[in-house]
């Protein structure tokens, strides 16, 4: 970790932070890189889950043809 980056405050819930603590010792981390650690992939993760409305104009469209030739329609 950079030792330029300037500390943040962060308030949170006890429970959380203990919960934090047992996971950042069986992963082998501080309590800092286990919190950024899971911040970065819950970015990266919401980034991979974000569709264009074209797209879901095709899932739809797909979804509405495929029941239209179950039913025999």
């Amino acid at each position: 970790m950079n030792k330029q980056i300037p500390p943040f405050g962060l308030r949170m819930p006890p429970e959380l932070k203990e919960e934090l603590e047992v996971l950042a010792e069986q992963n082998r981390r501080s309590l800092n890189a286990e919190i950024i650690i899971r911040l970065e992939d819950s970015v990266k993760r919401e980034g991979q889950t974000c569709i264009t409305a074209e797209e879901v104009r095709q899932i739809i469209e797909q979804a509405l043809a495929k029941a239209g030739k179950e039913s025999g329609v």
